[in-house]
């Protein structure tokens, strides 16, 4: 046992302490008691003593009395905030190698240059401990075990992470494969919706802001997305309709079919209600959707630089060149769109999304084979993901000055503060809840958070997460000709002729030996599991 390790329990059971003072139980079960989060509400900014001395714990018996150990970590910059990163780092680096004898080096990588920074440190054998994995090829969860990528750090996180075990539940085993925990995902509200996403200013614009919000239909959407084209210089839609794991092929929104996607994120796979898979491009129903946005493309209706473009639609959003996006988001989607955007965005929700595996594994971190330390960045992840302090300061900077804390909901300190300040966001890193809410939302919409999951359709498939490892180089040749297509193909830029050749080219790669040994798997752990 490491020197230090004595105290880690102690410290690690104060933090959890006062985490779960407000959070209560937030494992899985429906019958779970949660509270708002009185630890985030109350955090503080970057006193390691904070949790520790809140029980009454001397402050001494949170002092690591060994080594310290540095780990790297690559973290995926959703908003940005890397540039402005320096001083949080710090701050979280006072904590952590005060009571778990860590310091992180971060780097971080935005949307068009994480999946080739995060290759090149796999690739290149350089120190990288821990890596934020998201839903984009090749850097997803699935692809990483697929390439075998990633570390069994089952045992580790039995010594390292007992807390964050015991927190999440079932829930782990989203980054599970065969039993085995190869990663650990962000904890937050995984009951989704695809929501339709406009800005309420352009709307309000061109009189159409009460149609927007009592929208049931596509072809409404359509009316308004022309209204966009005649009367401003915005591109009316800057994502497509045909997102993965929601089948809306007809014209209504409550028509809309959710399916698992069983984590596939080339778009290639569906299942049905009794758990058969098939090839999407196989689906009638799937290419007729995808034909409804070539017509979009055709009548000019889309952002037109979507194939050279690599920026999130979000960032497009707030740059003033796109008026609306199809995206999966959570409950309070209006502040975290607000939040990335700059504008105040009417939501109109299109469908709910069943929990399953792909939802929890969406964004998470995971240790790479080539990790030098395994155990300490085990270690720091348990610690921010139990730690009020460090959730905080991850996602929202240093209090007084990146946000302020307005009676329990996180603020900008003032409104010129606004893209100055070190700013993330809650639903890719650490512990969701343990974080403030931001202001927009109640001071109890954690405790809304946890009981709307409480609440959500669970996939029949959940726990099920798919191992292609023994098809590598499958996966190399599919990964090759979906990025080929894919853009031309989900924004409606593809032609028939275009369309058969993707398809031509996915069998050449061997997707019909994917497509077969997912459901050899899917099938095998319903015998084992009986689901």
């Amino acid at each position: 046992m490491k020197k230090g390790k004595k105290l880690l329990s102690l410290i690690l059971s104060a933090t959890m302490l006062s985490a779960l003072a407000g959070c209560g139980n937030t494992e899985p079960a429906a019958d779970a008691s949660v509270e708002t989060p009185e630890a985030a509400t109350t955090a503080e900014t970057g006193e390691a003593e904070t949790e520790a001395e809140s029980e009454g714990a001397p402050a001494e018996a949170a002092e690591w009395d060994g080594e310290i150990t540095n780990i790297k970590i690559l973290l995926y910059d959703l908003r940005g905030a890397g540039d402005k990163s320096e001083e949080v780092v710090k701050k979280m680096n006072e904590i952590t190698e005060k009571t778990i004898g860590v310091h992180a080096d971060i780097t971080w990588a935005a949307t068009a240059n994480y999946a080739n920074t995060a290759n090149l440190a796999l690739s290149s054998g350089e120190q990288l401990d821990l890596l934020t994995a998201i839903p984009m090829d090749p850097i997803s969860f699935n692809a990483l075990i697929a390439n075998n990528q990633l570390m069994d750090i089952s045992d580790i996180m039995e010594e390292e992470a007992p807390e964050t075990l015991a927190e999440m539940g079932d829930y782990i085993g989203g980054m599970s494969v065969n039993g085995r925990i190869y990663g650990i995902p962000c904890w937050r509200n995984y009951a989704s919706a695809i929501y339709l996403i406009m800005r309420t200013d352009i709307l309000e614009q061109i009189g159409m802001l009460d149609k927007a919000q009592n929208m049931t239909k596509w072809s409404e959407a359509e009316e308004i997305w022309n209204a966009v084209k005649d009367q401003t210089e915005l591109a009316p839609f800057g994502s497509y309709r045909c997102q993965a794991g929601m089948m809306a092929n007809k014209d209504s929104f409550a028509d809309a079919k959710p399916w698992d996607t069983l984590g596939d994120v080339y778009s290639l796979v569906f299942t049905d209600d009794q758990g058969n898979v098939a090839l999407t491009l196989d689906n009638p129903d799937y290419l007729s959707i995808l034909k409804e946005q070539r017509r979009y493309w055709d009548e000019g209706l889309v952002y037109k630089d979507v194939l050279t473009n690599l920026d999130h639609v979000d960032t497009l959003t707030k740059a003033g060149v796109v008026f609306s996006s199809v995206q999966t988001s959570e409950m309070g989607v209006e502040t975290s769109k607000k939040e990335a955007t700059g504008f105040d965005e009417t939501c109109i929700e299109v469908m709910k999304n069943m929990v399953g595996s792909s939802y929890v594994n969406k964004f998470g971190v995971a240790v790479p084979v080539t990790a030098q330390e395994p155990e300490a960045a085990v270690r720091w992840v348990n610690a921010v993901w139990t730690n009020p302090a460090l959730e905080n300061l991850l996602v929202w900077g240093i209090e007084g000055i990146d946000y302020v804390n307005k009676n329990g909901v996180a603020a900008y300190p003032s409104a010129e503060a606004e893209n100055s300040v070190y700013h993330n966001c809650d639903f890719v890193y650490g512990n969701y809840f343990n974080a403030l809410p931001w202001e927009g939302n109640d001071v109890d919409f954690r405790q809304q958070a946890m009981n709307y999951l409480k609440s959500a359709t669970i996939s029949p498939l959940m726990g099920f997460t798919p191992n292609a490892s023994e098809l590598t180089n499958t996966m190399t040749a599919i990964s090759t000709v979906y990025q080929k297509y894919y853009k031309q193909v989900l924004f409606g830029t593809a032609s028939d002729e275009d369309l058969e050749n993707y398809k031509s080219e996915l069998k050449t790669a061997g997707v019909d030996e994917y497509i077969s040994t997912l459901q050899q798997q899917l099938t095998e752990w319903k015998e084992t599991t009986g689901k």
